[in-house]
């Protein structure tokens, strides 16, 4: 009995999706929560509990929406009284956050993951949909299949964050503008338009959507097409159509309420630098808020993407950890993060010219998205993962399976060669299980290596604290210290270790004999708490006795001389508002004594000398500060500016040495004035 094909491809479409489920689940409940989880399930609680979306703006709400769906069902301790319309900023979003996840069970967690996950399916399915539209059910298969054994979406899959949900926005979005194009009725501009509205409801980053779906649909009307009568006036109307669907979308989402918190409360504002100076930050997203265009919270996030994409973070790649961003990151991201196979059939992919030539529409539908997420990628100034640009991995999937097919369907060899391409690719994506979030593939040395080329969330994003647990139960140490990275504690998993975290600032031994356990990303000197570049430089040269998470956190054992960790500590708990000037200026010393090459630290001395009257203690200190930021190769051109309009704001003298220093390094010239 022969199975028709729209029986089989259904079924094996649902049997790969049962299997994307069963990793990324089964994925999850072996890792602890990470950063960004934290706030976003408390911010979508928040959301269905109070209508209070001024939680964690930086973010639309849906996909927290979906996630807190569950927690209405669950018997749920609220540690945080009167947390409807609280006044609120970043740091005590994360720190609520924190509270409410570890006030309650795990499967509060495990629910939440659960119900996110559905949007990895409805991108796999809609990933089939598109593929099989542009190129037909074997090509859609070979996508899918690539799709569901792909390390970086079983990795953020089913984890309560936004990439996944993202790239599926974009996906939907080009699926319906294909529809469309292909045969322009109302009906289909009523769905683009729906398409748009939900991508943008699901990650600020979909905004990119505003030039993509124009650029598709100029492109298509100069491209050879089968069946579309579309024309620019028609396309044009549609274009204003899909603009006003997208934004009552949007506001729908909201509720239609423009301020977004319970009885009007304020929105916690954007950080504030002078070094912001973008049109999007500094003026046309202000107008948008003013004229009430779009809802508060969104417009709010939305500013405050944009002003942390100019200001900048720290990134690392390829051994160097620098501030702001590198056109090569996200290219080079891809190289380490791909699958070998998806690598080697995008290449194969691109050799298949005769292929695009007869395929120049479908071809655009895919180059398009693909060139303005890689564009937008190039001129980021936040390093921090290669799931910013997830998106991407889906229109690569279907590029790579559809020339690699017309390649090797003629050659039976090839064939063979392909099927030992997917095997490798399912392999390669067991193997690393569960440790996902940390994959790299073999040429950079798998998984345990990952660290060394990437940092954030390429490795370590707090996920790999249930191992550190399970790790100290088996080898008992007689004293151990964990050095992380984010907003948890070690005491949330019973971790019996001392630990500095985002959360807590337990001042470590200046020298340590025992277990260390240091996340990656504090190795790697992208972490400002531990004095970053420099603290680092602790435990660049030794090599760990395990590796926890793939590389996500990294052991050593022995005796390390920890000064300048807590000399950072100290500097970092010197804004304590409970310190008088005089504790703090005791507590910089001490700093500055223990690490005489911590800048921070005479900085803070310079400060409260001139506080308290002490100017001219305060031009050595500041001039001392300075010009070790100066003197250090490895500082970014972006904290020597910080440290000299930190001095111009105190009008602090520079001295000629430092001068020298600063203009050397191209420093801008009127910051020297002073």
């Amino acid at each position: 009995m022969i199975v028709s094909d729209k029986i089989r491809n259904p079924a094996i479409l649902g049997a790969l999706a049962v299997l994307m489920l069963a990793q990324m689940w089964m994925s999850d409940l072996r890792l602890s929560v990470t950063s960004d989880e934290i706030d976003h399930l408390h911010a979508g609680y928040r959301y269905v509990t109070c209508h209070d979306f001024g939680w964690n703006p930086e973010h639309p709400p849906l996909v927290k929406l979906v996630a807190a769906l569950p927690l209405l069902f669950m018997h749920i301790s609220d540690p945080i009284r009167g947390a409807c319309g609280l006044p609120n900023n970043r740091g005590l979003d994360f720190h609520a956050g924190h509270d409410f996840v570890f006030a309650n069970s795990e499967s509060m967690l495990t629910a939440a993951r659960f119900s996110t996950s559905i949007f990895a399916l409805a991108l796999l399915s809609i990933s089939w949909l598109l593929a099989k539209k542009l190129f037909g059910p074997t090509v859609a298969m070979l996508s899918v299949l690539l799709i569901v054994f792909e390390p970086t979406i079983l990795g953020h899959g089913a984890l309560v964050t936004t990439d996944v949900p993202a790239a599926l926005g974009f996906v939907l979005a080009v699926y319906a503008a294909f529809c469309y194009a292909e045969q322009p009725t109302a009906t289909r501009a009523v769905w683009l338009g729906l398409s748009v509205g939900l991508a943008l409801s699901l990650k600020h980053s979909t905004i990119l959507l505003a030039p993509i779906i124009p650029l598709l649909l100029a492109v298509d009307l100069l491209t050879p097409r089968a069946q579309s009568s579309g024309t620019l006036l028609i396309h044009v109307k549609t274009l204003a159509m899909v603009l006003g669907i997208s934004v009552v979308s949007l506001w729908t989402v909201y509720g239609f309420r423009f301020s977004g918190r319970p009885a009007d409360a304020p929105i916690w504002p954007t950080e504030k630098h002078e070094e912001v100076q973008g049109f999007m930050s500094r003026k046309f997203i202000p107008s948008l808020i003013a004229n009430k265009v779009l809802p508060e919270p969104y417009l709010v996030g939305l500013r405050d993407v944009s002003t942390v994409d100019e200001i900048g973070r720290p990134g690392f790649l390829l051994g160097r950890s620098y501030h702001g961003g590198e056109w090569s990151y996200f290219p080079v991201a891809a190289l380490i993060k791909l699958t070998l196979p998806c690598l080697f059939l995008i290449l194969l992919s691109t050799c298949a010219g005769t292929f695009w030539k007869t395929h120049l529409r479908e071809f655009c539908f895919l180059m398009i998205p693909l060139g303005v997420l890689m564009a937008f990628g190039l001129l980021s100034n936040i390093n921090i993962g290669f799931r910013h640009v997830m998106p991407i991995i889906p229109f690569l999937a279907i590029f790579a399976s559809a020339g690699a097919l017309s390649l090797v369907q003629p050659r039976a060899c090839a064939r063979f060669v392909l099927a030992a391409l997917l095997l490798f690719h399912v392999g390669t994506s067991l193997h690393a299980f569960p440790n996902y979030l940390s994959y790299g593939n073999e040429a950079w040395g798998g998984a345990t290596h990952t660290y060394k080329y990437l940092a954030d969330s390429n490795a370590d994003w707090g996920q790999a604290q249930k191992m550190a647990r399970d790790y100290i139960a088996r080898t008992h140490p007689e004293s151990c210290f964990f050095l992380q990275a984010y907003n948890e504690r070690s005491s949330d998993y019973g971790i019996p270790c001392g630990s500095i975290t985002e959360m807590e600032d337990e001042v470590p031994p200046e020298t340590f004999t025992g277990t260390l356990i240091v996340s990656s990303s504090v190795v790697d000197g992208i972490v400002s708490f531990d004095g970053g570049v420099r603290a680092s430089r602790l435990l660049r040269e030794l090599i760990p006795v395990a590796k926890l998470g793939g590389s996500a956190l990294l052991v050593y054992d022995g005796t390390f001389d920890l000064r300048p960790l807590v000399s950072a500590t100290l500097v970092r708990r010197n804004a304590d508002p409970r310190w008088s000037p005089q504790e703090k200026m005791k507590r910089a010393r001490w700093a500055a004594e223990l690490d005489p090459n911590n800048p921070d630290a005479y900085m803070i001395l310079c400060h409260w000398s001139k506080d308290l009257g002490d100017y001219a203690a305060a031009q050595q200190e500041c001039n001392t500060g300075l010009h070790l930021i100066l003197a250090d190769t490895e500082t970014s051109q972006w904290i020597r500016r910080r440290a000299l309009g930190y001095l111009g704001s105190l009008d602090i003298a520079i001295d000629r040495g430092n001068q020298a220093l600063a203009r050397a390094d191209h420093v801008v010239p009127p910051l020297l004035s002073h």
